[in-house]
């Protein structure tokens, strides 16, 4: 097999298991969402997106998520999709869309119960304290119409020290209850020391780094995910299209693009392949 035809097979591949066709597609409640409902309705059957264990949790989810501030009410049929297509892992948050979005996946279950133990559930709560994150967790679970999640994250850690032994024992309790069956945190800025820090901790089961094909090239990230995977904290990576700097791009950045987009990737499959 030559050079080429191994890439071509490449792409064929990662665009099958991703799900991503080769032109980017404008959404809306109108025309498109009929388009998603009737799609949504085919049931595929073929459950193609790879799957990784996620660090130490020993749980494998498909490495493509499917999350974000979007009001699920109003674009149930997306969810049905992503179902569909075997995205699994769904990733929300107490605050997103006022709630709207906990709310909508909780109606999609109210609708599909059966699919509740398939789906690698993920919320965040702003709350710092264990009174805090209490009330949020307990408002999240009603809105999302279920009894636990699979992964509870401390929404935009700044700060190490927020990662107290009070929030440990709280963890550990709701654990205990069955209320959550992991814990974490989510990270937009000083990354590589919250990840360096959550690799020191022994209870962080998995975080949510912002990383892309720019910031995955500074040396402090490179060691900082390095020592959570030897400690096995399950890495999920978010802000992948890396959205470009008034600095622009440098070369190497560049580099790890155009390696994708020459071998036939769009720009933005290209962002997700490098990561």
């Amino acid at each position: 097999m030559t050079k080429i035809e191994k890439r071509e097979i490449d792409r064929r591949t990662f665009l099958k298991t991703t799900g991503i066709g080769g032109a980017s597609l404008a959404l809306s409640a109108g025309f498109a969402g009929k388009i998603m409902a009737a799609e949504a309705a085919k049931e595929t059957s073929s459950k193609a997106i790879p799957k990784r264990i996620l660090g130490k949790t020993g749980v494998s989810v498909p490495i493509l998520a499917m999350g974000g501030i979007t009001d699920w009410t109003t674009n149930m049929a997306f969810l049905r999709l992503a179902f569909n297509m075997g995205v699994t892992y769904w990733d929300t948050s107490d605050g997103y869309s006022n709630g709207k979005s906990e709310i909508g996946i909780g109606q999609y279950f109210e609708k599909y119960p059966e699919d509740r133990k398939k789906i690698f559930l993920v919320t965040k709560t702003d709350g710092e304290n264990p009174e805090g994150m209490t009330n949020s967790l307990n408002a999240s679970l009603e809105r999302l119409k279920t009894d636990y999640v699979d992964l509870y994250f401390m929404h935009a850690l700044q700060r190490p020290e927020s990662l107290s032994k009070e929030v440990k024992a709280w963890a550990e309790q709701k654990k205990k209850e069955g209320k959550i069956r992991f814990y974490g945190f989510s990270a937009h800025m000083n990354v590589p020391q919250l990840l360096t820090h959550a690799s020191t901790l022994g209870w962080i089961d998995a975080v949510m780094p912002s990383c892309n094909y720019r910031t995955m090239l500074n040396d402090d990230m490179k060691k900082s995910i390095d020592a959570c995977a030897k400690a096995g904290v399950g890495l999920v990576a978010m802000k992948v299209m890396g959205m470009r700097s008034s600095e622009g791009e440098s070369p190497a950045e560049a580099a790890i693009i155009k390696s994708f987009t020459d071998s036939g990737y769009t720009l933005e499959q290209a962002k997700l392949k490098a990561v």
